[in-house]
């Protein structure tokens, strides 16, 4: 399993978040000087388009965010009612007040990719937090069509640590860097968070495909930096030659690796697959892999994944580091909290199991009250 947090991005963001904590907006200017080279005058920018933005790269942006509401709009769950000895139980999910999405700068996908599940979630409040620069025209536009309740133009820990202390947001999720997750861990004591995200994963099994096919989307995802990583399966040896070589040829100094390995069959596959737990998979000419695949972030097949980074509905805030085995893809239940409900209708006859249980656990009024 691997981390997206160490000690060194751990303290550094402790310090940020407790000092601006207890200092406000004069703590998070500092900061934002410090690290990004720029103060804003406003910790709080109105979501309000202003007079001249790029409308082509809104209007994107707004297709994103349609073809994630049409979808993320079912994915809402529903309350359970029922009724059992005499109690009404119900499990009703409510959205959290307010929340802070962060936005890395000029990353506009992913505003849509983060207040999108929460505006469908139904909270009341969302802030954008992104570093000064990434306060664009056209993130701006975007707020104001999304419904945002503003924008915070402060990077990093200093910008998440305003949101929750001096905006009151009840949740802080987003992708971002190695210190944009420290803050979240190091918030994660005083407010809910997404998840902990490091850097970009994928697996890829094709066959069936050329080389320079399965070759598209490990390019795209490696890109993102050194620290991303991808791996290409096959049965096709010749495949996983010829896709080496593209890599070789096409790699820079800011690209990860990438790792090739040739497998017997789908279920080998699978199984390297769900050990790996990738935020990413891309499923080339053999679909019958898909339902073979457990920890996966999300899947794309015969498709590269940077379809899914952008338009195909589903967020591109994945699991990394192996934590897709225990959860996925940012939705709006991220932003919901399911509450309990016990309505007595009628005098239950499962009081007297209840106080049997009381009684072994040694609460005598816990007993009691259920007499």
């Amino acid at each position: 399993m691997r981390s997206a947090l160490d000690e060194r991005a751990l303290k550094a963001a402790a310090e940020i978040v407790e000092d601006v904590k207890s200092r406000g907006l004069e703590a998070a200017r500092e900061w934002s000087l410090r690290l990004d080279g720029l103060a804003p005058e406003k910790p709080l920018l109105d979501a309000r388009a202003p007079s001249s933005f790029d409308a082509t790269v809104v209007e994107a942006a707004l297709k994103a965010a349609e073809s994630l509401e049409r979808l993320y709009a079912k994915a809402l769950p529903a309350d359970a009612v029922d009724f059992f000895e005499g109690i009404m139980r119900v499990v009703k999910w409510l959205p959290v007040d307010s929340a802070a999405v962060y936005v890395p700068a000029r990353y506009i996908s992913t505003l849509v990719m983060t207040a999108v599940p929460a505006k469908v979630a139904g909270v009341k409040r969302i802030y954008a937090v992104t570093p000064p620069k990434g306060a664009t025209p056209e993130l701006l536009a975007l707020a104001e069509r999304l419904g945002l309740a503003g924008v915070v133009p402060l990077g990093g820990a200093q910008g998440l640590a305003y949101a929750v202390f001096h905006l009151g947001v009840d949740l802080v999720a987003g992708p971002g860097g190695a210190y944009v997750q420290a803050a979240k861990y190091v918030l994660s004591r005083y407010v809910g968070i997404d998840g902990i995200e490091g850097p970009t994963e994928l697996a890829v099994y094709a066959e069936g495909v050329s080389a320079e096919v399965a070759m598209k989307g490990v390019l795209a995802q490696l890109e993102h930096g050194p620290a991303s990583f991808a791996l290409l399966l096959s049965r096709d040896a010749g495949l996983l030659e010829k896709a080496r070589g593209i890599y070789e040829a096409s790699k820079t100094s800011s690209m990860g690796p990438l790792e090739v390995r040739r497998v017997g069959g789908l279920e080998e596959a699978a199984d390297v697959i769900n050990s790996l737990a990738p935020e990413h998979v891309e499923v080339w000419g053999a679909p019958q892999l898909v339902p073979l695949i457990r920890n996966a972030g999300a899947i794309s097949v015969n498709s590269p994944s940077p379809l899914l980074d952008y338009v195909a509905g589903i967020s591109h805030v994945l699991p990394t580091g192996g934590s897709a085995r225990w959860r996925g893809a940012l939705t709006p239940l991220a932003f919901m909290k399911p509450i309990g409900i016990a309505w007595e209708l009628s005098a239950s006859p499962l009081r007297r199991y209840g106080e049997v249980l009381a009684r072994y656990e040694g609460f005598k009024h816990h007993g009691d009250a259920l007499r």
